[in-house]
């Protein structure tokens, strides 16, 4: 337990009730759990009731405490930025969301540019024209699978595919074959 066993933290309270209100007032699930877990451990809970009451690590809760102690609850807000998400403002994500709809890659992606055939959307597609429209790169092709969904494609792989049937040319040739015996 290092240095968390030492319990050198103890909140005022005063330092709980603000806690206490700032965690009740906010929408942010992560910094409601950080204000929620300084609080109990300030308070003199044991440090695996809270990680298990708040879902953290001792290494989280030990983190934040220290946060704390020398930023007061502004040192707890998250360091999150929004990530990929933030890097297309909501006006230009439905400009994505409604050209993903309206045109295939073929319409909109030179054939230099493309990866596909230019029939459906595929990541490799979105990442090439999000980068041409707007020049936004994403770190996840789990990012370009999200804004895929957003447009309500579904993901499927349309090379290599297993083919259950037959091309019609196939099946003419396998009924002439028969005939003829």
């Amino acid at each position: 337990m290092g240095r968390m066993a030492k319990r050198m933290f103890e909140l005022s309270e005063e330092q709980q009730a603000a806690l206490r209100s700032h965690g009740d007032q906010t929408n942010d699930r992560r910094l409601s759990e950080r204000l929620q877990a300084v609080r109990l451990y300030g308070e003199g809970w044991r440090v695996a009731d809270i990680c298990d009451s708040v879902g953290c690590s001792e290494r989280s809760l030990r983190r934040w405490c220290e946060q704390y102690r020398h930023h007061g609850i502004d040192g707890l807000g998250s360091g999150w930025r929004g990530g990929n998400n933030a890097k297309l403002s909501a006006e230009a994500r439905a400009e994505v969301i409604a050209k993903l709809n309206q045109y295939r890659p073929d319409q909109v992606l030179s054939s230099a540019l493309r990866v596909s055939h230019g029939a459906f959307w595929t990541v490799s597609d979105l990442t090439i024209g999000l980068q041409v429209w707007y020049g936004v790169s994403y770190q996840s092709a789990n990012s370009y699978r999200a804004v895929l969904a957003e447009a309500n494609f579904s993901l499927q792989r349309t090379e290599n595919q297993y083919r259950s049937r037959r091309s019609d040319q196939a099946v003419a040739d396998f009924e002439a074959g028969l005939e003829k015996k």
